[in-house]
C-alpha cells in the first residue's frame, strides 16, 4: 500500500509525462507535512484532541519520508498545539517530498529522467512506468466524489490534501466542482471506522488557515 504522501504526490503529477501541476512552494511544503502527519495517524503513531497532538509511539517507522516529522513532533522541545504544526514542520516539507518521490522510483512507479529548460538549465521529471498508480488513486477518488462511493480514510485525508493545496481542480473537470465540495464538506463531518482521521484533517486545515505570513 502506498503511504498518504506516496499518493499525494502521485495527484501532484500533471501527467504521465512526469511534468508537476503548480503549486506555491510553501502550500506544497504544507502539504506534504500534513500528508506524514495524517500517515503517521494511520500508522496508530499520534493521538490528539481537539487543541493537541502528540506521539505515543515514538519508534523509527523505517520510512526517510516519515521519520524526520516524527521525531520533531517527538522533540521535548516541540509545541503540540494543533494550531502550531504547520509552523513548526514546514521545513520538512521538502524532504517529505524528495523522499516519497524516492520511494516511488524505488517502486518502479516514478522514474527520474534529466532534460533541459531553456537550452541550460536542468530540470528534473519523473515520468510514470505505466501510469497505472496515478490513475488509480484519481480514478478512486472521483468514484468518491462524483459518484456514490464511500470513501475510506486515506481517501478523505487526500481529498482534504488536494482542496486546500488547490490542486482539486487538477482532478475534477471544472462542471463538477460545486459537487465535489459539497460531497467534500459532508465526508469531512463524517465519523469514519478505524482512526478518527477528520480531527486530523480538521487540525491540518485549520493550522493551513493560522500559518503565519512569513510561511505561507
Amino acid at each position: 500500500m502506498l503511504t498518504v504522501p506516496e499518493e499525494f504526490l502521485l495527484l501532484t503529477l500533471k501527467d504521465e509525462e512526469g511534468g508537476f501541476v503548480d503549486i506555491p512552494l510553501e502550500y506544497q511544503r504544507a502539504g506534504f507535512v500534513g500528508a506524514a502527519i495524517m500517515e503517521l495517524a494511520l500508522e496508530g503513531r499520534l493521538d490528539n484532541d481537539l487543541s493537541r497532538v502528540w506521539v505515543v509511539n515514538k519508534a523509527p517507522t523505517g520510512n526517510p519520508a516519515l521519520d524526520p516529522v516524527l521525531a520533531r513532533l517527538s522533540a521535548p522541545d516541540f509545541d503540540s498545539s494543533a494550531d502550531n504544526l504547520i509552523n513548526q514542520l514546514i521545513e520538512l516539507g521538502d524532504t517529505v517530498r524528495e523522499q516519497s518521490l524516492k520511494r516511488l522510483c524505488d517502486k518502479k512507479i516514478l522514474v527520474e529522467t534529466e532534460g533541459r529548460l531553456l537550452w541550460f538549465l536542468k530540470t528534473r521529471r519523473y515520468p510514470a512506468v505505466d501510469g497505472k498508480e496515478m490513475r488509480e488513486v484519481k480514478l478512486r477518488l472521483l468514484e468518491v466524489l462524483l459518484r456514490d462511493g464511500l470513501p475510506d480514510p486515506r481517501d478523505c485525508c487526500l481529498m482534504s490534501l488536494a482542496e486546500t493545496c488547490g490542486i482539486i481542480r487538477q482532478i475534477v473537470p471544472q462542471s463538477e466542482l460545486k459537487l465535489a465540495r459539497e460531497r467534500i464538506a459532508k465526508f469531512s463531518k463524517m465519523e469514519l471506522i478505524g482512526q478518527n482521521v477528520n480531527h486530523y484533517i480538521e487540525i491540518f486545515e485549520r493550522a493551513m488557515a493560522l500559518a503565519t505570513p512569513a510561511h505561507m
